[in-house]
């Protein structure tokens, strides 16, 4: 992830210094084909090179010393790891950036988002997303969605944005009372500072995220662009474009408008709840 972080960061620093890949290459005496390779996340990132290009680009510190160090640490292994068999192939870049992000802004139209599920709730879903899923794979789940929650709390935790869908806050999953449980906790985790909840009320009619439900990465102004990541039939894509960043962006502030207010969205949640 960092690697493909930083290849990202260095095209867009090179990109702004207004120089192509030859260029680049023939002033900092580097190869074209390695500045294409480090750009595409497709080889090992040293730390010298990193230094060599930002120095190319005219970048001081302390955007230089950031980069540097996500060179440093491009090739550690992650928390994850432990996981790679719980996350699929299509997941797996999202899982690692988002240990990295400082917000994420999230749409979602038919589940409560993975960060706010409650075990009983995730184990629930996995059960009826997964054809002959075993008791084992169910538990990994549970303790992969976990290892990932950890990131909204701490000393610097993650901020959240989650736009839900009133349909997802409706539907039974499991039962009324894991229902009324999850909801519950929904309400609890809306009062914490670092987390916004709003329901995208049925009385919103048509919207701009009736397509597909998606979520948007944001990372520290010096360390690299939004990742966008959207959810498919059976796994997801990654649009990358800045038209796409900014549709998306467009597409979630718009979701923002339209939905309750925090206040109201934690009223309805109880009100739900108190009728399961």
């Amino acid at each position: 992830m960092r690697r493909r972080q930083l290849g990202r960061q260095l095209k867009e620093l090179r990109t702004q210094a207004g120089l192509t890949m030859d260029e680049a290459a023939q002033r900092s005496g580097l190869s074209r084909a390695s500045i294409s390779r480090i750009e595409s996340a497709k080889q090992t990132i040293l730390p010298r090179n990193v230094r060599l290009l930002c120095q190319v680009y005219g970048i001081g510190a302390p955007l230089i010393d950031h980069l540097v160090r996500l060179a440093e640490e491009s090739e550690e292994r992650g928390w994850h790891l432990a996981n790679s068999d719980t996350v699929p192939n299509w997941f797996e870049r999202f899982v690692k950036e988002e240990q990295e992000a400082t917000e994420v802004w999230n749409y979602e139209a038919e589940f409560i988002p993975g960060l706010l599920q409650t075990a009983a709730y995730c184990e629930a879903i996995s059960a009826v997303s997964v054809p002959n899923v075993t008791e084992e794979e169910l538990r990994d789940a549970v303790s992969f969605r976990k290892a990932r929650q950890a990131r909204l709390e701490g000393k610097n935790p993650l901020r959240l944005i989650a736009v839900i869908n009133e349909a997802a806050i409706r539907r039974v999953v499991g039962s009324r009372d894991l229902m009324r449980e999850q909801l519950w906790h929904l309400v609890e985790l809306a009062a914490r500072p670092n987390i916004v909840l709003q329901v995208l009320p049925f009385a919103a009619g048509a919207h701009p995220g009736m397509t597909n439900s998606f979520a948007m990465l944001h990372f520290p102004d010096d360390a690299g662009v939004t990742t966008v990541f959207v959810e498919v039939s059976g796994g997801g894509i990654y649009p990358d474009r800045p038209a796409d960043i900014e549709r998306y962006t467009w597409i979630f502030q718009r979701l923002r408008q339209l939905s309750l207010s925090p206040r109201e969205t934690a009223d309805l949640l109880s009100s739900v709840a108190a009728e399961l």
